[in-house]
């Protein structure tokens, strides 16, 4: 085990974060990450509102280890999501765009913690912020991460943890992450390569081929 402020609030083994992509991170992998010791977030952005239950009891007949749901507040489903969260007991949200102080109030107060983007986040009422550098899957700005993230930790990790994202895939940037001053690491495309994604075989053998 490898003890952070991270782990500590998310209650996994490792400061290990999977991601939420959208259509591969289902039941399975989020599962599966969790299992190996890492927090696995479910895709809620792109399951459909109907089917956003369903994943969440699925996820908890695969693994007895706590997960994460994350969704866009400004999705039709998003006040439905924030409740199938506080009833079935899920131990963190991550969004994008706020959702707003009184969301995060009824998350808090169900005991649901709150990763995403820095200094508003935290002024917000968020519990730890993930701050992705330019090396992240092609939704995010232009600033490496090995820039973005001192400044960040600066701001904030007197406050909350930071989440560090954007290049990460192995041990070496867990560390170098570490000695950033962030408290984890968030990985998307490696968790992709994993037996339990259910990206199809022939893509994930574009991707080794690459």
């Amino acid at each position: 085990m490898l003890e952070t402020r991270l782990t500590q609030l998310l209650g996994c083994k490792y400061p290990i974060v999977q991601t939420a992509m959208g259509w591969v991170a289902d039941p399975r992998l989020v599962a599966g990450s969790c299992n190996a010791g890492a927090f696995g977030f479910l895709a809620g952005a792109t399951i459909p509102a109907q089917e956003m239950e369903r994943d969440i009891l699925r996820v908890k007949e695969l693994t007895d280890k706590p997960f994460g749901v994350n969704f866009h507040m400004y999705q039709p489903n998003a006040a439905q999501i924030v409740d199938l969260v506080i009833r079935h007991g899920v131990r963190a949200v991550s969004y994008s765009r706020s959702p707003g102080p009184e969301f995060i109030k009824k998350l808090k107060d169900a005991g649901v913690g709150l990763p995403k983007h820095a200094t508003k986040a935290v002024e917000l009422g968020a519990d730890a912020v993930t701050v992705q550098g330019g090396e992240g899957g092609g939704h995010t700005g232009a600033i490496p991460t090995t820039l973005l993230i001192p400044q960040v930790v600066d701001a904030v990790s007197d406050k909350v943890p930071v989440v560090a994202a954007g290049g990460f895939k192995d041990g070496r940037g867990l560390l170098a992450a570490l000695s950033w001053g962030a408290d984890g690491i968030a990985m998307g495309t490696r968790f992709l390569m994993t037996e339990e994604s259910p990206v199809p075989k022939a893509t994930l053998q574009r991707y080794i081929d690459c």
